[in-house]
């Protein structure tokens, strides 16, 4: 789903919901984020707070920007566990990518490919929207595809593969969803997990491994605008 804003038009809101997040089935945090609409770009924005038993419980802020067809230009990720602070910033520059990290005092930069097939994973479900936001499934269908994988413990870049099956579609909760497997190949797909998407493809809930009596995030609020 393309989204052409009027060039003179405000930001407006696209959507923004919190997710409740668990751990080996209790609840340890919770996540608020919104995607919001420009003339030059689209904007996220989230903060992610956790607490025990989450294994490293603490605050994580990021902003991305998207193209308006949902292609990530840049991240920005501001992570705190303590007294221990790390600044993350990665951008586009055509088809490479580019990041800088920044912690205790030292900094570690990497560049790479970033081909216009590739996309980029990182620790919220506002990325597994984006993914399906430019692509299409049918029940059955699947896509696989090179991905950067960003994530602790220094959020820099980890290049691997992602493989998105759609397994089922159905009702979750008041409305038609799809029920898709998630896995890095060359991993089994045993290994990866599951999760339902409404049709606008915002995950409604996931989980720990393909146990669907183990959740791991939970969407508690939703507004569209």
């Amino acid at each position: 789903m393309k989204l052409t804003p009027d060039v003179h038009a405000p930001p407006r809101l696209v959507f923004a919901g919190r997710y409740v997040q668990f751990h080996a089935g209790r609840e340890c945090g919770e996540e608020r984020w919104s995607v919001e609409v420009t003339p030059g770009a689209l904007v996220a924005r989230g903060e992610q707070v956790t607490s025990a038993p989450h294994p490293a419980p603490g605050r994580q802020e990021y902003r991305a920007t998207l193209t308006h067809d949902w292609r990530l230009t840049a991240l920005e990720v501001r992570w705190t566990v303590g007294d221990r602070e790390l600044l993350a910033v990665h951008a586009a520059d055509g088809e490479r990518w580019r990041a800088r990290v920044e912690y205790a005092g030292h900094v570690k930069e990497q560049e790479g490919d970033y081909p216009a097939f590739c996309e980029i994973d990182f620790t919220t479900h506002l990325f597994t929207t984006f993914m399906l936001q430019r692509r299409d499934f049918a029940v059955g269908g699947e896509h696989e595809f090179p991905a950067l994988l960003i994530g602790p413990p220094y959020m820099a870049v980890t290049p691997g593969r992602l493989l998105y099956r759609c397994v089922e579609r159905g009702r979750f909760g008041s409305g038609p969803a799809k029920r898709y497997i998630v896995s890095r190949p060359p991993g089994s797909e045993s290994e990866g997990f599951a999760f339902w998407a409404d049709d606008d493809g915002l995950v409604l809930e996931s989980y720990e491994g393909l146990d669907l009596a183990r959740p791991w995030m939970r969407l508690a609020e939703l507004r569209k605008g």
